[in-house]
C-alpha cells in the first residue's frame, strides 16, 4: 500500500491529495503525510498546507 500512496502524492496535486483523505480522515491524513515525507519535505509542507485548506488538521 505504501508505494501505491507514494505514487498518489507524486503524481496529484496536493490540493487532490487533501481532497482524497474526505472519506476517512483520521486513517488517510496520517497516511498520506507518511507518503508526502517519502516524497521531500517541501511535497510535505504543500500536503500539510493543502489539508488545513480543506478543513482537516495535520
Amino acid at each position: 500500500m505504501r508505494v501505491l500512496l507514494d505514487a498518489y502524492v507524486r503524481a496529484r496535486t496536493p490540493e487532490e491529495a487533501a481532497r482524497s483523505a474526505g472519506p476517512d480522515p483520521q486513517c488517510l491524513v496520517p497516511l498520506l503525510l507518511e507518503a508526502a515525507r517519502g516524497v521531500s519535505d517541501e511535497r510535505r509542507w504543500d500536503l500539510v498546507h493543502a489539508l488545513r485548506v480543506a478543513g482537516f488538521t495535520a
